[in-house]
């Protein structure tokens, strides 16, 4: 009855989270910087956690301020060179005055590298999706739908024949078999998708696309787990029931979503 009771809140959950995300993407305009502001925030909680767990304690708002900006700029398509040197001059200053700056030791280096290294993964790569979007509907959607299809598949295979595991320390449940058989799955998929939404594409194209949301979706994953695993935590929140928190929903996506961006770059 318990684990009757998980998936059918899971399930609800999922298909909220969906809802939401593919509404917001259709409207795109600012609703989509707000969206992505939402998710810096709650990410930026979570992120911020893995490092206080080890005595760690970043900036917050040399972290917020940037990530903050990126999409907005990003959105009114302001040239970055500027804003990044000062964003970057903004890290160091707010470094530099908070020096010993940990609460119980000092940790500059690991307190800077940890803030700028927050800036580009909750903020920076995520927000390709916004030049994405600008593209088009259908072509902001591919890298979602691609991605949920090939978690889905490599969790549903390596579930009933896995045996195994792709990363025993990291993520002992994602498997071999999983990631490996969710590629076939995968490609008819993308292919369907590419004629209607992306007519240029080619085989070629088809085939690569696939492969790339199949390995860095799992970069992405196996990732996020291994921060996770860094500082003994299952989740890194307890926002969405079933499902964690906003790294766990979004750790292949922040990969995926910036390749698939620069792949349609480079193919033009």
């Amino acid at each position: 009855m318990a684990a009757s009771s998980d998936l059918k809140k899971r399930t609800l959950t999922g298909f909220f989270m969906v809802a939401v995300t593919l509404l917001i993407i259709y409207l795109g305009r600012v609703f989509l910087p707000f969206l992505l502001l939402v998710f810096i925030s709650f990410a930026n909680n979570e992120y911020l956690r893995f490092w206080h767990r080890k005595d760690i304690y970043p900036h917050t708002l040399a972290v917020l301020l940037p990530a903050y900006a990126i999409p907005l700029l990003i959105y009114y398509e302001v040239p970055l060179l500027l804003p990044f040197s000062i964003f970057f001059f903004f890290v160091c200053l707010l470094s530099v005055m908070r020096f010993p700056g940990a609460r119980y030791k000092p940790n500059f280096l690991a307190e800077s590298a940890a803030t700028v290294f927050g800036i580009i993964y909750l903020s920076v790569l995520p927000s390709s999706l916004i030049p994405l979007r600008k593209m088009g509907f259908t072509i902001a959607l591919m890298p979602l739908i691609l991605t949920w299809l090939y978690d889905t598949s490599a969790y549903l295979v390596g579930s009933a024949i896995g045996k195994h595991p792709l990363s025993k320390r990291v993520s002992p449940k994602k498997t071999w078999e999983g990631t490996l058989i969710a590629f076939p799955i995968l490609l008819p998929c993308t292919y369907l998708l590419s004629k209607f939404w992306v007519p240029s594409f080619n085989y070629l194209d088809i085939l690569l696309v696939t492969l790339g949301i199949g390995v860095m979706g799992t970069i992405g994953d196996l990732f996020e787990s291994g921060m996770k695993r860094e500082v003994n935590l299952k989740d890194s929140s307890k926002v969405f029931p079933g499902h964690g928190g906003f790294l766990d929903r979004m750790d292949s996506l922040i990969f995926n979503i910036p390749f698939f961006y620069l792949y349609l770059i480079l193919q033009q």
